[in-house]
């Protein structure tokens, strides 16, 4: 009982399956997807009348030699020839057919799946899109979807193509005899069976190894993305990672051909009295033609029948294991992309204008992973218009805290207000609308400084007014009108007038592009690590001057930046030591006095 309710399961996981595929296939492309499934359904309802002309002219030929009536026999063997040259040329074409449209259309639903996973990490909550488990699963979907993707699409086309067909061949097999059929079917089985087992266990395999995938990709980025080129060649420890790298997938490829090798000597065994059983019936039927119990055409037809019969079942089941194993893929698919999502459009309107400031009050936050706090009671409150510095040594929590401000993650105690109103209940798109930030590890599009400026701002339209005026503000005017393409210019060596900016020209370009969002809260993490003092200082008055109506969280090392703030916050170990005025802070000689004093005395 148990095993007939796990095939009945089976059975269902398979059913759901093929309706997700044939969904997905159908959302991607409904022309294709009927074009592809008429021309495989035509070839399958060819296999009948194929046979038939098969019959046909075989009987032709012998009716010719055993009653000497040459015209007769001919009459027949020319019928059939041009019956069998239509439905040949049929077949071809309906093959091409099969095989461009089978292929754009596994080329589409290959895109499209690729692209519903990157946009669905990008909706996630910070928290659900960095925790492992979400990272295994997506390993797991990202390592299958190649392979997958055509496994995805042959069933599509071939299912209508192999159904036809053992309609076809079982129909000359029941005029005969139909209790033949049943040995057929029944001899089968025993590869439904390995074949569900098989995909379970490659299923269980990529599940055990999903995170060491996630490894070996580390590796292949370090050894071949160009930003990792000069540090590979001054370390010189390319080999070390490749090394490394091909001893890990070895280890995986091996285990991989252990389970492939120990399936596939279980389908041969499985296979063998399929294999037997066909071999007797073929030999019994030919008896019957030498006996004239039968026609040579007819025994012919019925034994040809049997083979295509047995074969179209193998691969009916061959493409049903596929789908089985696909089960496996659709499963992790459709957990990944069922993962809740931020929820971004429910909440109070964001106000216009932020009239209270922004507030912490008494907040506490730890990551996921982690058993220490990294905020302990974190209080202070910026006024509308005002700028902040943070200030502290590493590991102190400025960047958390900026995170917290970004609602990238949720404090375990406390709250944070912005005029007034806890920041959770606000639309997040509206709030997160209102925020500018430049982080540590801002993004470089290999695109044009327009591209990357105006990325800033895609809610309007583009303005190369506004897109100069950021560009003069931060210093990278008169580099840009240096390059041969100027504003269209790509920004990535690799492509054709390429550059590769330094790295504190991207710093700037990063800044211009967060400077051209009209937003009401300005964040800049380490903005100018980058660049020299001077720049520095030229930079940050500017940003000071065009952003006088903003709120503004500074992040910096640099004491000769920070003492320009409005407020300077001091972090240490997750808890504020100090807040207030560099004069009033010089003043208390307290931790910020002695931070910026050590850094005095680096330029004497």
């Amino acid at each position: 009982m148990p095993k007939i309710t796990k095939y009945f399961v089976n059975i269902k996981e398979f059913i759901r399956t093929y309706s997700s595929t044939v969904k997905i296939a159908w959302r991607t492309n409904k022309s294709l997807l009927v074009k592809v499934t008429l021309a495989n359904a035509s070839r399958g309802a060819l296999v009948y009348p194929s046979l038939l002309v098969s019959k046909l002219l075989i009987d032709s030929v012998m009716i010719a030699i055993t009653t000497n009536n040459v015209q007769s026999g001919m009459r027949g063997m020319v019928t059939a020839t041009i019956f069998g040259f239509l439905i040949e040329k049929t077949l071809l074409i309906l093959e091409e057919i099969d095989h461009v449209y089978s292929s754009q259309l596994s080329s589409l639903l290959s895109e499209k799946i690729q692209i519903s996973i990157s946009r669905k990490i990008n909706l996630l909550p910070v928290i659900t899109a960095e925790s492992p488990e979400t990272r295994n699963v997506l390993q797991k979907v990202l390592d299958n979807a190649g392979r997958s993707v055509w496994s995805l699409i042959t069933p599509i086309s071939t299912f209508p193509e192999l159904i036809l067909t053992i309609i076809s061949t079982a129909i000359p097999i029941i005029t005969f005899q139909p209790l033949i059929i049943i040995p057929c079917i029944i001899l089968a089985i025993p590869n439904i069976i390995i074949g569900v087992g098989s995909s379970k266990a490659k299923h269980a395999l990529s599940t055990e190894v999903s995170p060491k995938w996630r490894v070996w990709g580390a590796l292949e980025d370090f050894a071949i993305k160009g930003k990792y080129l000069y540090e590979n060649k001054i370390l010189a420890h390319v080999e070390i990672l490749l090394t490394r790298r091909l001893k890990m997938a070895q280890s995986i490829f091996k285990r991989r051909q252990k389970l492939n090798a120990d399936f596939a000597k279980k389908r041969q065994i499985a296979s063998l009295p399929l294999s037997i059983f066909e071999s007797a019936s073929r030999l019994y039927f030919y008896y019957l033609a030498i006996t004239q119990i039968l026609t040579l055409g007819t025994a012919q037809i019925i034994s040809n029948s049997i083979g295509r019969f047995i074969q179209s079942i193998s691969r009916l089941l061959r493409q049903a294991n596929d789908v089985f194993q696909n089960y496996l893929f659709i499963t992790d698919y459709e957990t990944f992309m069922a993962l809740p999502e931020e929820d971004q459009i429910t909440g109070h309107h964001f106000p216009e204008v932020i009239t209270q400031g922004i507030e912490f009050q008494h907040v506490w936050f730890k990551y996921p992973q982690s058993s220490d706090w990294i905020l302990k009671d974190v209080s202070f409150k910026i006024e509308s218009a005002e700028n902040i510095a943070i200030v502290g040594q590493n590991g102190a929590g400025k960047t958390t805290l900026i995170k917290l401000i970004c609602r990238f993650y949720k404090p375990q105690k406390g709250s944070i207000l912005v005029n007034g109103q806890n920041i959770d209940e606000y639309n997040l798109k509206e709030y997160r609308f209102q925020i500018s930030a430049l982080f540590q590890d801002f993004a470089q599009y290999p695109f044009s400084v327009e591209d990357n400026i105006l990325f800033g701002d895609i809610s309007k339209k583009k303005s190369l007014k506004n897109i100069k005026r950021v560009a003069k503000l931060t210093s990278i005017d008169k580099f840009v009108n240096s390059l041969p393409l100027k504003y269209k210019n790509p920004l990535d060596k690799e492509y054709d007038n390429g550059v590769e900016p330094s790295k504190g020209l991207w710093q700037r370009v990063a800044l211009a592009r967060i400077l051209y969002r009209p937003s009401e809260i300005l964040i800049l993490d380490e903005p100018t690590s980058n660049v020299d003092p001077e720049s520095e200082e030229e930079i940050f008055t500017k940003v000071l001057e065009i952003a006088k109506e903003k709120i503004i969280f500074l992040v910096s090392h640099r004491f000769s930046t920070v003492r320009k703030a409005d407020e300077i916050l001091v972090l240490e170990n997750g808890s504020v030591i100090e807040y207030g005025k560099h004069k009033d802070l010089m003043q208390k000689n307290g931790r910020y006095k002695e931070l910026f004093d050590i850094q005095a005395q680096s330029y004497l």
